[in-house]
């Protein structure tokens, strides 16, 4: 994966329009957009506009810089705003160039970075003019398919109605569902006749819990909540009440 044929704008200075990139076939022409255009063996365009610090600075201050990306945009979708060095914040919040300390504010800066990546044009920074040859490479060397595959470190799972309800009783949480709900076989209707049955024992689960359960929902003593089906096999809650012998 790379660059076939490059392109670079006449009106580049001449450092850029000797660049010979490794090899790849280059010519310089007037480029109605942008300043060099990358022809990649997958198909793809790349498009760059090159600033250096100063130059995205002042091209902010005089309103260019939003006219000249928007082009771009509309012509490929792997176009770039190509920094030539590095923008850092100095004293006052103000930004620093290699020219030194500027009037620029950097949060205002930064704020200005993300409308242009909002708008579809990606921003990436180089070392200096001597990093811009290789990093042009680098572009076309970048996987440019259309769908990224991400595999993250934990695989979020969102808890059902019931989980959420046995998650909500006082002392379960997230931290003690799994357990619960493993326990009485995933079944909701199983896991609250556990949770509130001070006679059936839970590995690892402390009967002063069981009460405060039974607190929460309002059941008074020798009231227990029964696990009952009905005719059409259908399980549900049902309350029941032991009475004593007289």
């Amino acid at each position: 994966m790379g660059i076939e044929a490059i392109v670079v704008d006449s009106r580049e200075p001449e450092w850029v329009q000797k660049l010979t990139f490794n090899g790849i076939p280059t010519m310089v022409q007037y480029m109605e957009h942008g300043d060099l255009m990358a022809a990649c063996d997958d198909g793809s365009l790349i498009l760059v506009e090159r600033k250096t610090p100063d130059d995205f600075l002042n091209s902010l201050k005089d309103g260019r810089l939003f006219p000249q990306l928007t082009p771009l945009y509309y012509a490929s979708k792997w176009s770039y705003l190509m920094i030539t060095g590095e923008l850092q914040r100095g004293m006052g919040d103000h930004v620093v160039t290699d020219r030194g300390l500027t009037g620029w504010s950097w949060t205002a800066v930064q704020g200005a970075i993300l409308s242009i990546q909002e708008m579809g044009i990606m921003v990436v920074q180089c070392a200096g003019d001597s990093d811009y040859e290789d990093a042009i490479i680098r572009l076309g060397k970048r996987d440019r398919k259309n769908e990224m595959v991400l595999q993250p470190a934990r695989f979020p799972r969102i808890l059902n109605v019931q989980e959420q309800i046995i998650a909500s009783l006082p002392g379960i949480g997230i931290e003690r569902l799994s357990a619960v709900m493993e326990f009485s076989q995933n079944n909701p209707a199983t896991a609250l006749w556990l949770l509130t049955d001070p006679d059936v024992q839970i590995p690892n689960f402390p009967n002063a819990t069981k009460k405060r359960i039974r607190m929460a929902l309002g059941l008074q003593d020798k009231t227990y909540l029964v696990p009952t089906t009905n005719d059409q096999g259908q399980e549900y809650i049902a309350i029941e009440k032991v009475y004593e012998d007289a």
